[in-house]
């Protein structure tokens, strides 16, 4: 589910950026090195060889191209992004996480009937039973 900005308190940018440096550019799941602010590519592999070299084989993979395999970036996966894991961003103690782009996907991925839920009663879908009944 795309982001819904209306929800976000309007002084997001600083609460997420505030997480992330919190965190060390550095994801809270997996402990993945992520691309700090300004960082160009190039800059980013340079910091990962240096300092995360575990990290490095994450950097690129292959796709066939007919008869040839061509080197790809998978830099998109060094994306620090912030979490609600309780999937509520309206509020404002809501408990905040710095994951990586993949770590942050699986997590919505496995979350993604509660998230439909909330989102039907945050449009005036009333529940039947109560949290965590039928």
């Amino acid at each position: 589910m795309p982001m819904n900005r209306s929800l976000y308190p309007d002084d997001w940018e600083a609460i997420a950026l505030a997480v992330k440096t919190a965190a060390n550019w550095t994801c809270q799941e997996c402990g993945r090195p992520c691309r700090r602010p300004g960082e160009s590519d190039g800059e980013l592999v340079k910091r990962i060889k240096a300092k995360h070299r575990n990290w490095e084989s994450q950097l690129w993979g292959e796709e066939q191209l007919e008869r040839f395999t061509i080197r790809v970036s998978k830099l998109q996966r060094f994306t620090l992004t912030t979490a609600h894991p309780n999937h509520d961003p309206e509020n404002p103690d809501a408990e905040l996480r710095a994951w990586c782009a993949p770590c942050h996907c699986r997590y919505d991925l496995r979350a993604m009937s509660t998230k439909r839920r909330l989102k039907q009663e945050r449009l005036g879908q009333m529940t039947l039973f109560g949290e965590g009944d039928g």
